[in-house]
């Protein structure tokens, strides 16, 4: 483990931490770049993600892949994220938002960020970045948009982020270290969408909005729309 007072973001930390093995030719073991805060947090899109001193978990751990734990990689992530949150917060009070968002009710708590990095013989890195509000009062956030920890515990004890950040590894390994069979569920139960709700998303073309029709096999949204049923393997959902 890489812990840092503060850095601008731990996922270019552990890119460049990275890259500096991959140039030297060596295989690294899997770790995780951790920090206090950061001054220049990322999630997708490129959007900025406030990432106070001691206000939430931000982290970002490096791993090898293998074929089939690819695709599936945003996804299992956040359900492990999701099931180290509802151990604090009772279960399934933190649900997914596709691909991979932690929301409680309509709020974010957390999310993910993936950077893929693929060497010369074909061997797949992962650069996995993560926030989870921990600390941040309600004035502090985006009005209805996000949530913390604090404000979703309702004034239950919580452990540290410190103590969060130990959980989510330890679920973050289990998962990735079981069978590629069987996330799929485990998502399915988490996620905040059901069949037949509204859904819009931004995707890379434009807009699409239809109505939620499930999960494909690997994962990839199934709308169904005027024209029929459409699968999205990229994109937004951001009204639902």
């Amino acid at each position: 483990m890489v812990a840092v007072d503060r850095v601008d973001s731990t996922q270019r930390l552990a890119r460049t931490l990275l890259d500096r093995h991959l140039a030297e030719d060596e295989t690294p073991r899997p770790f995780v770049v951790v920090a206090e805060a950061q001054s220049a947090g990322r999630g997708r899109q490129g959007r900025s993600w406030r990432s106070g001193a001691g206000q939430g978990v931000w982290a970002s751990f490096v791993l090898e892949l293998d074929a089939p734990r690819a695709q599936s990689l945003p996804m299992r992530v956040a359900v492990a994220l999701a099931t180290a949150v509802n151990a604090v917060l009772g279960a399934e009070t933190c649900r997914l938002k596709w691909p991979n968002d932690l929301v409680v009710g309509r709020a974010k708590l957390g999310g993910l960020l993936i950077d893929a990095v693929t060497r010369p013989d074909g061997v797949v890195w992962a650069v996995v970045g993560y926030g989870l509000n921990h600390e941040q009062p309600a004035g502090e956030l985006p009005a209805g948009e996000a949530v913390s920890l604090r404000l979703a515990a309702g004034g239950r004890p919580l452990p540290t982020p410190a103590e969060l950040l130990a959980r989510a590894q330890t679920e973050v390994c289990s998962e990735l270290s079981s069978e590629t069979t069987g996330w799929l569920e485990r998502y399915r139960a988490l996620s905040v969408h059901r069949s037949g709700d509204r859904i819009v998303c931004d995707l890379p073309e434009g807009r699409l909005e239809g109505r939620f029709a499930g999960f494909d096999a690997l994962g990839f949204l199934v709308v169904e729309t005027g024209t029929g049923a459409r699968t999205v393997r990229s994109g937004e959902v951001f009204a639902w």
